[in-house]
This record gives C-alpha cells, structure tokens and sequence, in this order.
C-alpha cells in the first residue's frame, strides 16, 4: 500500500489479453512514471495471456500477413520484435513473415519484459469477466467501477477499478443457421482443434467465404490430405492479394478528406501516376484511413460498406506471399475451385466449414459481459452495426448517447466510429490514446 507522501496508483482493469489487452496494458506500463504509477490487472479466458484467437494457432503454414517490422507491441520501438525473435533462436529479419504462433509467445512475453516503474504493478488473471459495474459514490466510494471477474482457480471475485479496458476481441464466426441443419457435417468454426480430424479422406469440403481464414482453412486441409477437394464460395469471388516479399515504397500523395467520390478518384489517379503499382498507395491510404473515414457522412459511410469494403479488404489485408503461391498453385490443379453461392449445393458436400468471418462483437450471447452492459445501457450497437459506439476518446455511448467516462474501448469493438481498427498498428495507436488519457495527456513511454 502507498504510504501518505506517496501517489496512489489508478487502477487500471483490461478485460481480455489478447493483442489488444496486452499491448494497451504494455503501453500504460510504459507510460507510467514513479509520479505517476498504475496499477494493471489483465484478465483473460482462454488460458494464455498474449496470443487470444489470432495468434494460438502452431500450424506451420498459419503464418503473420504482414511484415515483421510493422508488428512489434511497441509503437516507439519497431525493432521490438525482430529482436525478441533473434534472442529466441528465430530466423527473422524485418520483411519475415513469421509463423503466427511464433508470434503468439512473443505477445506472451511482452508484459515480462517491461520495465514497471516503482509504485505501479501488473498481474494476470485467467478467467472471465461478467460484469463491469459503475457505482455511484454515494454508494460505494473506493472506485468507479466495481468489476466481477469468474476467475479458472477461486470462484467469482470482485475488483474496484478506476478504468475499465474493453479489449474483447472478435466474437465467434456469423452464425449461418441455414446450414446448421447439416448437422455434424457443418463446423462452425474453422479454427476448431479437431478440424483436420472431422474431413475424411478425399472429403468434398465446401468453405464459406473467401478471405483469409478460408486460405488457412485451404493451405491446412490440403496439406493433411492432397486429395481433399475444396470449394469456396462467396458473393465477391474475391481473394486477398499477396503481399509483395518487401514493402512497396510510399510515394508524397496525400488521400483527401471529402466526399466517397473525391477520395476514390484521387485513389485512383494516384495507382495510375505509380504505374499500376497499388500497394504503395494503399499503404498511405491506410496510415490516413480513419480521417478519410470520419470525413465521410452516414449515406457515403453506408455506399462505402455496400459496394467498396470487399475490394478494399482484399487488397488491404493481404496474403503472405508463400501462402498465395501455394494457393494459387492449388486453383490451376483444381484442388481449390472458386464459386458464387447460386452454383453450389451445401448438401452436396461431405464437409461444410465457416469462414465468414467474425460477427459483430453485440451480437447476443457470445459474451456475457457485453450482453449485461448492452442491457444496462452501457453500450450501444454503431448505427453501421459494425462495432459498438463509440465517441473520439474510445469511450463507448450508451443507450442515452452519452459517454461513460473511465471505459475504454480497443480493437475490433471499435469498427463504425473508425474503420481501421484492428490490426497491430491499429491497437497500438488505440493504446496510445488508453494511455494519455488514463495517465494524462502528452505522457511519453518510457524506453
């Protein structure tokens, strides 16, 4: 306990330790100062504090679609990973597209190795939050937040928070009731341990969807049987495009703020004055994505997500170049065939994955916690009904459009206010923001 000259820490709760929480708990750790202490607690569900859904898988082919040099947790300190890499016997080096579960125990890691500054703490907790509770001073003047954990070893436990951390991650895949009708020759999620298990021998495996987890789901059945034969199928027929083996350099344009017509118009006449070459442009589209977003009204937001999000995830969330050779290999054998919804028949198929991608993170009962704070009205779904609402400090709105001060929201939760939200740049800029704000504005991390 600080003594009576001594700062009292604020009490800093991060529900989920996943990407998200863990990098937002890092950067307060590192901003703290012994003026300024926290006090962090992360909870966590799954076992494992660092590698949530993303990065728990240990498949060889399961590998990271970006470059390692833009993944450290750190956003003062790139090299972060390639060093943590090289000090653990991995072969990397800035451009390396690491295997996802290498990058899982780096993320395991990344609380240890900061520094914590005299008066501040962090600890791990496995289990599940079930309630985040603001109570009035009135009633109960320790802290803003009165937080229920069901904690894996003690049963429910209680915790007085001064700031509450929505780090939730994305829910499960959208529910396709459809095909639920198929029994146990549909699997609802594509990361399930016994996937390989379930497909028999030369299986007709139809995937739904044709995004990134339909090409892990592609490269991780083909490689346990070669005579699987798979189908995807989608609205689009679009798969992600490959990354090239190094980043494609930047060029002085400047996406414009202003109407949906303006900024793509310009997009495109910055492609074409880079020869075709798109990544690049992308690449600074991307680093100004969230203030085009913003600048954009509701009907253009909605016209955006109707006819132009597919194409912009496709190229924006790319494929390491190994995974889309060795997919593009499989397409010319006719291991994999692409198909609209209309030319396939689910029933047809021995096996029927879903690769749809997560579902809006209020959707009902993947969480209890967010259904409690929906019903209380503590959040509120974004008009777009991509995430949740949220104001320009990440605080999420409630039911009466106003902000509960001291709760943050970080990651894919956040989809609606900003569109880019959930990569690792993403959460380390979120983290940054946690961080000022909880610790006050303009706090430099510690090295």
């Amino acid at each position: 306990m600080p003594t009576a000259s001594e700062p009292v820490p604020v009490r800093v709760l991060v529900v989920g330790g996943g990407a998200g929480g863990v990098i937002a708990a890092a950067r307060l750790l590192r901003t703290a100062t012994a003026d300024r202490p926290v006090e962090v607690r992360v909870v966590e569900a799954a076992g494992r504090v660092g590698p949530g859904l993303a990065y728990r898988t240990r498949h060889p082919l399961h590998t990271l679609n970006n470059y390692a040099c833009r993944l450290s947790a750190h956003e003062d300190d790139p090299g972060d990973l390639v060093r943590w890499c090289r000090a653990h016997g991995v072969d990397a080096h800035e451009f390396s597209f690491l295997p996802r579960g290498v990058y899982g125990d780096y993320l395991s890691e990344v609380l240890d190795r900061v520094r914590v500054p005299a008066g501040s703490s962090v600890t791990r907790h496995l289990g599940r939050v079930v309630d985040v509770e603001p109570v009035p001073d009135a009633a109960y003047g320790e802290a803003p937040f009165l937080v229920s954990v069901d904690e894996e070893v003690g049963g429910r436990a209680s915790y007085a928070a001064d700031r509450v951390v929505l780090a939730l991650g994305n829910p499960p895949p959208r529910r396709l009731a459809h095909l639920e009708t198929l029994g146990e020759r549909y699997v609802a999620d594509p990361w399930a341990e016994d996937l390989v298990e379930r497909v028999g021998p030369s299986d007709r495996v139809l995937l739904v969807g044709t995004g990134l987890t339909a090409l892990d789901v592609t490269a991780q059945l083909h490689a346990a049987d070669p005579a699987v034969e798979i189908v995807a199928v989608s609205r689009h027929g679009l798969l992600p495009q490959p990354h090239r083996a190094r980043p494609v350099p930047t060029g002085p344009w400047v996406p414009p703020s202003g109407g949906l017509a303006t900024v793509l118009g310009s997009t495109r006449a910055a492609v074409e004055a880079a020869g075709g070459e798109w990544r690049g442009v992308l690449d600074t589209l991307r680093e100004h994505a969230n203030r085009v977003w913003r600048s954009l009204d509701a009907d253009a937001q909605q016209r955006f997500v109707r006819h132009v999000a597919r194409h912009w995830e496709v190229r924006r969330h790319r494929s390491a170049p190994d995974l889309a050779a060795r997919i593009d290999g499989l397409v010319a054998a006719g291991a994999l065939r692409l198909a609209s919804p209309h030319e396939v028949e689910a029933a047809s198929f021995d096996k029927v994955v879903n690769c749809t991608g997560p579902s809006p993170v209020h959707t009902p009962g993947w969480n209890p916690l967010v259904d409690r704070l929906l019903d209380r009205g503590l959040l509120r779904p974004h008009p777009l009904g991509l995430g949740l609402d949220v104001d320009d400090l990440g605080q999420p709105l409630g039911r009466d459009g106003r902000a509960t001060p001291g709760l943050h929201v970080v990651g894919a939760a956040r989809r609606g206010r900003d569109w880019e939200v959930q990569a690792i740049p993403d959460l380390r800029g979120q983290a940054v923001a946690v961080a000022d704000t909880v610790l006050g504005a303009g706090a430099t991390a510690a090295a």
